[in-house]
């Protein structure tokens, strides 16, 4: 041919490539063959669909081929007799690798893997032979010579260091035991073949009409070869975008400068000092265009002169003239921006921010002009998801794309926690996990109420982990069922069929009230069962076909089969079967499969979210080089991008590379400059670069830096450096006072943010975090006149939790709290004191009870001579105390003693537990404050009605004894109306400190003066260095103080008023 059919398109503009895709495509081909256009991602596809739209009014008859099937399909075309999918594929490798590597183990050769071959670990045989097989399928892209050599019984030829020729020895031995098994039938020899055949003209009815190649900045050399060879029948289009229009091959980068200054002994001077980042940051396409340059081909340039008025445009224009400033240029404007933050959080925060002061600031920017990449996209989704979600009246539209399936589809991500499961031991928090997932609940048919109840029995039953006694045989850890699935359930079991009875067989019946409560025991037990099969399954090795069964198995048992699951179950089903079809007659264990099906279902990743009607968050990811009007660039930190690459010792290709060769560190460092090339308006960069914990900054990305360096040196904003005057640092708060004072550089859009800052911002001194009731809803509360002896004695225990559990603001108690999953000691903590408890009313109702029987129905004894000896002591200290209160009350019963009185405005109702002329309480642990204010009210109430019993609180440690007060209606009277002021605000009464400064107070030989007291009370307020923790970090002290501290006036006056008349009245 007079004229070469391969033409290089080159613009630093994608819009105007697609414009001369678009003439191109208008030509009339083969109506009956879709015309080819070979992009490299969806992105990508979606985009040059909704361009090529737009130019003709329709996109349709087309196929978007990756470069590797293109490439492929090309070989079928032109190679009929080979099968579709070609026996020497990187999965089919791995397989027979795995299967044969090990008779490699006795070989001098195979010295450097001896390690890995020598161990039993079906796990790192996989994980060691699909390393290998990657490498032979890149060794056959980008150095197709080498499997012809080794293929001939010789070496490469291109290593001469002994550890390279080593490995290069033994990877050689196996390709030929490869080859001899599956044939030669690889990629490079079908490449080659391909080539061959292409120099012949009769081919030319088998191939299409043209081929476009778009938007790639890079392709391995034999696909170069590949389209050369092609060109010669029909015309071949590659539409490269470039940054520069003049020749750049020659630029040097600052690090190779370097070396070269080492190894001359040169002086900076000896370069040009071009001062680019296109030497730096343009490696691949430099490389790309060198290649290309190598071939023949005709060159149509169609370059766009950037807007040289704002700042963006100036760094694009020069780039694209290869241009540096000696004097630099001055700007005005932003549109080049770094946001350093505290944490992805406040990243996504600020930007919220940015991209509404943008649609506010411009009428004719839309949320899907607006492109937001990130190197870690799924570690940031739920980030974005929170603060973009449609929680508020500023909600923008958005979508996120490229997340793993792993990461964005639940049903994967929960099927891999099933296939965990069988690497542990049934425990009770990885059950409940498990049921707390949608996708489970929803196929049980439990709803979320449902499910915390559940949670409740699992707690109540003491269920710690196991399936029963033979399960913790299995596992070698001894032959008992206490603290089992099974013995849990055979609790609840009882309870329904029998109530709340005697323990039978050393368990205790947990009752249930309700039939939808029986049903719901049934659902559990059903799944308890399937999980238990689950277990049995996956807990040895299995052959490819077992594993296959098992897996179909897991997703039609444990999840619904419905529309919205629909993506996720048919990606499983789809790599569970092509997984196990590769694997033949392999058998693996489940720690391998379930790494085999983990790196298969990461390996997609989903473009559904890109370009959008909103906002488009993504990856950074190489070769996607999309025109936006605004770009941003989130998460630059200094080790999450350019991404660290580390190959393996054996890899060929890292000792000896060539131009052309992929690597991960350079693709980023394109990427970046095609994100800057790419960007309309503006580019913004964000990183997470300051401490949370000292304010310390971090450095940004490399690329980060190395750009504002050039712009120090080439421009100036406001005749300052564009690095201090283009960085912003952000607060660690968004409702900092500083984004909304007006002549600020920082702001923000969020009212809820500026109403806190207002707060903030005024004199708060002594005054709680808390919004206080409103008159009308202290009306209300006052015209509450009736109170339970029960809410009053709750509400001095600790009136702040009280305050905020009336209010809704905190739950009065934590929800349920799974037992520990580590071996039962001995009972700890509440279920010790619950459980003491329960057995000394035991044995004052029945002296007889078996303390280590009742324990061991309880499921809270450890097994064997641990639990008998930690029944025998607790059964000494509860015989001990009830032997106290048989004799203080002189083997007499409680008899309930109604109260109903008037006091005020105030109606007080309750019962008193009298034992005869008695009023009696006890616990079975030392006396504490809430132990003397809870005989005190109801010592009080008593007096109020009537009655005059002697009171006494026994506890292990002391018998509290009250005598009477003069004036026990005023003094409950008093009680009720602290009350009513603390369901109206925080009330400074705290349990700990309140009774040390009473007690600093008003006991002792020396009482002492307010100031002193309040003096002692304070370590127990701030804590001290040796075993006291501040009671100011109490929860629900925390949250209504803050970092303020309470009115102390306010305070001693109500432990005054609180514990003076109780100090004075005990004995």
């Amino acid at each position: 041919m007079d004229m070469p059919s391969l033409i290089l398109h080159r613009s630093n503009r994608l819009e105007i490539l697609a414009e001369q895709l678009a003439m191109i495509q208008a030509t009339p081909g083969d109506p009956m063959e879709p015309q080819t256009i070979v992009v490299q991602s969806a992105g990508m596809q979606r985009w040059i669909s909704m361009r090529l739209a737009d130019q003709h009014g329709i996109c349709a008859h087309l196929n978007f081929p990756f470069p590797v099937a293109f490439a492929h399909d090309l070989c079928l075309r032109l190679c009929p007799d080979q099968p579709k999918a070609y026996p020497m594929s990187q999965e089919r490798m791995l397989w027979y690798i795995a299967r044969h590597i090990k008779t490699f183990r006795h070989d001098p050769d195979f010295g450097p893997l001896h390690k890995y071959l020598e161990e039993d670990s079906p796990l790192k045989i996989v994980q060691l032979a699909e390393r290998i097989a990657y490498h032979f399928d890149q060794y056959l892209i980008f150095r197709p010579t080498w499997a012809q050599a080794w293929e001939q019984g010789t070496l490469s030829g291109d290593f001469e260091h002994a550890t390279t020729l080593a490995h290069e020895a033994w990877q050689s031995k196996i390709w030929r035991k490869l080859v001899s098994h599956m044939g030669s039938v690889h990629r490079a020899a079908l490449l080659d073949r391909a080539i061959t055949i292409l120099a012949h003209d009769h081919v030319q009815e088998n191939l299409p009409t043209r081929v476009c190649v778009f938007g790639i900045p890079t392709l391995p050399p034999i696909y170069l070869q590949l389209l050369q060879a092609l060109s010669a029948h029909i015309p071949i289009h590659i539409f490269l975008l470039s940054p520069c229009r003049e020749y750049w091959g020659d630029l040097v980068t600052h690090k190779k400068k370097q070396q070269h200054y080492r190894q001359q002994n040169l002086s900076l001077g000896e370069y040009p000092e071009d001062n680019n980042p296109l030497a730096d940051l343009g490696t691949v396409g430099q490389d790309f265009l060198e290649l290309l340059l190598e071939h023949e081909l005709r060159e149509i340039e169609s370059y766009a002169e950037p807007d040289s008025g704002t700042l963006l445009g100036q760094l694009q224009k020069d780039l694209l003239d290869l241009t540096v400033h000696p004097d630099p240029l001055p700007f005005t404007d932003r549109s080049i921006q770094v946001h350093c933050c505290h944490s992805p959080w406040r990243e996504m925060e600020v930007l919220k921010d940015l991209i509404l002061d943008l649609l506010a600031s411009d009428d004719t920017l839309t949320p899907r002009d607006i492109l937001i990449m990130n190197p870690d996209i799924d570690a940031y989704a739920p980030i974005i998801q929170a603060v973009f979600g449609p929680h508020d009246a500023q909600y923008i539209p958005f979508s996120i794309a490229d997340r793993k399936p792993t990461k964005a589809l639940e049903t994967i991500r929960l099927f891999l926690e099933l296939l965990d499961f069988g690497l542990h031991r049934f425990e009770a928090s990885r059950v409940s996990a498990l049921l707390e997932a949608a996708p489970i609940r929803q196929n049980l048919d439990v709803d979320a109420a449902q499910t915390r109840q559940i949670l409740g029995w699992i707690s109540a039953a003491n269920i710690r982990w196991g399936l029963d006694a033979a399960f913790r045989k299995n596992m070698g850890l001894g032959e008992h069922g206490q603290n089992t699935w099974t013995s849990g359930l055979s609790r609840l079991f009882l309870g329904y069929m029998m109530g709340d009875s005697t323990p039978i067989h050393d368990l205790a019946p947990l009752p249930l009230t309700s039939t939808s409560e029986q049903e719901l025991l049934g659902k559990l037990a059903t799944w308890i069962d399937h999980l238990g099969s689950l277990w049995a399954k996956v807990h040895q090795a299995r052959s490819a076909l077992e594993w296959r069964e098992t897996l179909l198995w897991v997703v039609d048992t444990f999840f619904p089969q419905n529309h919205a699951l629909a993506e996720g179950l048919l990606t499983l089903r789809r790599t569970i079967t092509e997984l196990t079809d590769y694997m033949d007659d392999f058998a693996v264990d489940l720690r391998t499969m379930r790494y085999l099906m983990h790196q298969r279902l990461a390996e997609t990743s989903g473009e559904s979210g890109f370009l959008t009607s909103g906002l488009t968050f993504c990856g950074l990811l190489p070769m996607r080089s999309i025109p936006f009007r605004i770009i941003v660039l989130t998460g630059l930190s200094s080790t999450a991008f350019p991404r660290q690459h580390t190959p393996p010792s054996f890899d060929l290709l890292a000792a000896r590379s060539r131009r052309g060769d992929r690597n991960t560190r350079e693709d980023d460092r394109y990427l970046f400059l095609e994100s800057i090339i790419s960007a309309r308006d503006q580019l913004i960069l964000t990183y997470p670069g300051l401490s949370q914990k000292d304010n310390s900054e971090a450095p940004p990305s490399v690329l980060v830096s190395e750009l504002l360096d050039f712009l120090d040196n080439n421009y100036r904003v406001h005749e300052h450096l564009p690095s201090a005057t283009l960085t912003f640092h952000h607060k660690l708060q968004a409702f900092h006072p500083e984004y909304f004072t007006p002549d600020s550089n920082l702001f923000s859009y969020s009212r809820q943010n500026r109403d806190a800052a207002q707060t903030l911002s005024q004199d708060q001194a002594s005054q709680p975090f808390f919004s206080p009731a409103s008159r009308q809803e202290q009306k209300n509360l006052d015209q509450q006149a009736q109170v339970s002896l029960d809410a009053l004695i709750r509400f001095f225990t600790h009136p702040c939790r009280y305050l905020l559990s009336s209010r809704q603001i905190l739950p009065a108690s934590k929800a349920h709290s799974l037992p520990d999953e580590e071996p039962l000691v001995e009972p700890t903590g509440l279920e010790a004191y619950d459980s003491l408890q329960k057995l000394l009313t035991a044995n004052l109702t029945q002296p007889q009870s078996n303390v280590h029987n009742l324990l061991l129905s309880w499921q809270i004894l450890p097994p064997g001579q641990a639990g008998q000896d930690v029944s025998n002591k607790l059964d000494q200290e509860i015989h001990t105390l009830a032997r106290q209160i048989r004799y203080i009350t002189q083997d007499a019963q409680p008899e309930p003693y109604a109260i109903d009185l008037s006091l005020g405005t105030f109606q007080l109702k309750g019962h008193v537990p009298l034992y005869g002329s008695q009023l009696i309480t006890y616990r079975m642990a030392k006396t504490k404050a809430k132990d003397m204010l809870s005989l005190w009210i109801l010592y009080l109430a008593t007096l109020v009605s009537g009655q005059t019993p002697q009171a006494r609180h026994i506890g292990k440690d002391q018998v509290l004894t009250l005598s009477p007060p003069a004036n026990p209606d005023l003094l409950l009277t008093s009680l009720l109306h602290f009350y009513a002021h603390g369901l109206v605000q925080p009330l400074p009464f705290f349990p700990r400190t309140s009774l040390a400064f009473a007690q600093a107070r008003f006991t002792g030989r020396y009482p002492k003066d307010r100031d002193t007291a309040l003096h002692h009370a304070m370590k127990n307020w701030v804590g001290d260095a040796y075993s006291l923790s501040p009671e100011k970090e109490d929860p629900y002290l925390s949250f209504l103080f803050q970092d303020q501290d309470p009115d102390w006036d306010d305070f001693m006056h109500v432990a005054e008023a609180v514990y003076q008349p109780i100090l004075e009245n005990q004995s």
